[in-house]
């Protein structure tokens, strides 16, 4: 047995003397090119052949027009033949010592083997390798069919499958996308549907992406192009790699500037709706304000925030960023003239408080609701229900009637007028007018109605009647009310209204004054009789 393990160590010692006399051979299709005969470093001869044999191999798989590319990069103290950035075999002063010549002449000697043996292999016709050419693509051929009709059959059973959950009580009652709420079980199995026919697509691509490569890389009239299709996806990955990697600090940067940002715009959001629903008071702050105040600040928050990260955005250096920066801020500019007008006076109108929701308003010759306002336009519902819309440019440049702002604490005041004759005496017609407003249903009795006399014309004498109200929506019923209960009254009393005046003939001897003065003594004017008001108050 010991001598069995001498021999061994002897047999293996002479190998090794062998090697270090002779050298590492490189060997490529069985072909020996040239020997390496010297270590580098940590690198033996042998490991160095096989390194060299290994990059030939790979070379191999490229088409006829680059092994051109091949070449030769000196140094200092050696020289590398290359492909591209790739290192293919490196020659030292120890190599070239060895073979009794100089770094580049022995480094350009190895270029030109390595190279023929490329354009040599590259037109082999034999016929054993035709034969393996196309026994491998035959082969692969099947074993594409084979996955390819594989994968068509587990995707059509899953799809088969989910065309039935139609029916399915558990699908109706457990659905995956429950939580929108405006999406029904049919197109929720559509969307389903769907995602299963991309995912297939997905699979089905990336299969014949990577399957088609391998397979005519092993064939020596078609290498080359798988590598070109995979030099089509990996360049752009690698490129978009090495992107999102630079990129990283930035996106860290943006991801704590918009959390942070939108915690800030929750917590103002909470602060607003406290204030809305006044649990929180500020002096001089409507709590109306609250919304509009918060969506200006979220505004201006979100500008500031885009100013600030603006540097950071992939690209924002680019010209095709900054042109398209400048094309959308053209469009805003010439676009929106009209818009950013009405926002300012949507704004502007907001602190005003001219209106708010509800309120019985008129605007020009419009009178109606107001049904909504935002920072565009206000929309106006009139007595007829029809809903008008006014932009706020036009609602700040008019002027805007609120008959509800003061209707409640103060009451609105509705007055019409009346004439009558000189012959009734305008005592008797402030009383029968007061007793007309108070009959009226929705006029306040305190305070307590009260006539003016507007005018004395030719032929009679103009009356206005005030009364008050606290019933702003309810106007034009009001008044059609008031105006059939002055018609009675009047007419109960025998006083004839001549609103349309109209001319008589009468005698120029008798005369308007009423009856009532006939049976007085002239007093001076600073007679008065007893208002009828003061009556109605007692």
């Amino acid at each position: 047995m010991k001598n069995l393990i001498l021999a061994f160590v002897l047999v293996i010692s002479s190998v090794s003397f062998l090697i270090a006399q002779t050298g590492a051979p490189v060997i490529f299709k069985e072909d020996t090119l040239f020997i390496i005969k010297n270590n580098i470093g940590a690198f033996s001869m042998q490991q160095r052949a096989d390194l060299v044999a290994n990059n030939i191999i790979q070379l191999s798989k490229l088409p006829l027009e680059e092994f051109d590319s091949i070449t030769v990069i000196p140094s200092e103290e050696s020289a590398n033949i290359v492909y591209k950035d790739i290192i293919i075999a490196s020659i030292t002063q120890a190599d070239a010592t060895a073979e009794n010549d100089s770094i580049i002449l022995l480094a350009n000697q190895r270029l030109l083997i390595i190279r023929q043996a490329l354009i040599d292999d590259y037109r082999d016709t034999s016929l054993p390798k035709l034969g393996r050419d196309i026994g491998f693509f035959l082969l692969s051929l099947l074993v594409f069919f084979i996955i390819f009709s594989l994968v068509n059959r587990v995707f059509n059973y899953f799809r088969s499958n989910l065309k039935k959950l139609q029916h399915n009580i558990f699908f109706k009652n457990n659905r995956i996308l429950r939580f929108f709420t405006f999406i029904t079980p049919d197109t929720e199995r559509s969307i389903l549907l769907f995602l299963l026919r991309m995912i297939r697509f997905t699979v089905l691509g990336l299969f014949l992406y990577l399957y088609l490569p391998f397979m005519f890389s092993r064939i020596s009239y078609t290498r080359g192009f798988g590598e070109k299709l995979f030099g089509y996806v990996l360049k752009p990955l690698q490129y978009l790699g090495n992107g999102i990697t630079s990129y990283l600090p930035k996106l860290f940067f943006i991801i704590v500037i918009v959390v942070a940002v939108r915690y800030l715009v929750k917590a103002l959001a909470h602060f607003a709706q406290q204030v809305k629903e006044e649990r929180i008071h500020l002096a001089g702050f409507y709590p109306d304000w609250a919304i509009p105040t918060l969506n200006l600040m979220r505004a201006l928050i979100v500008i500031f925030t885009l100013v600030i990260l603006f540097p950071y955005l992939p690209g924002a250096g680019s010209d095709a960023f900054q042109g398209i920066s400048v094309f959308v801020g053209l469009l805003l500019s010439l676009g929106s003239a009209g818009a950013i007008s009405n926002v300012i006076s949507g704004v502007i109108l907001t602190y005003m408080r001219p209106f708010q929701v509800g309120d019985r308003v008129k605007i020009n010759d419009t009178v109606g609701d107001v049904i909504s306002k935002n920072l565009l336009v206000a929309k106006i519902k009139t007595l007829k229900n029809e809903e008008i819309t006014i932009p706020n440019a036009n609602l700040l440049g008019g002027g805007i009637i609120n008959y509800t702002a003061l209707a409640e604490k103060y009451g609105l005041i509705l007055h019409t007028g009346v004439t009558i004759g000189y012959d009734a005496p305008w005592k008797k017609v402030h009383q029968l007018l007061i007793d007309a407003a108070l009959l009226t249903e929705c006029i306040e009795k305190e305070p307590i109605p009260y006539v003016l006399q507007k005018s004395l014309d030719d032929w009679y004498v103009a009356y206005e009647l005030n009364a008050y109200t606290k019933e702003s929506h309810k106007i034009p019923q009001i008044y059609s009310d008031l105006h059939a209960n002055i018609q009675d009254v009047f007419n109960e009393a025998g006083v004839e209204i001549m609103s349309s005046h109209y001319m008589t003939l009468r005698d120029g001897n008798t005369t308007t004054i009423p009856s009532d003065y006939l049976s007085k003594d002239y007093q001076s004017p600073a007679f008065r009789v007893e208002n009828p008001i003061k009556k109605i108050i007692k």
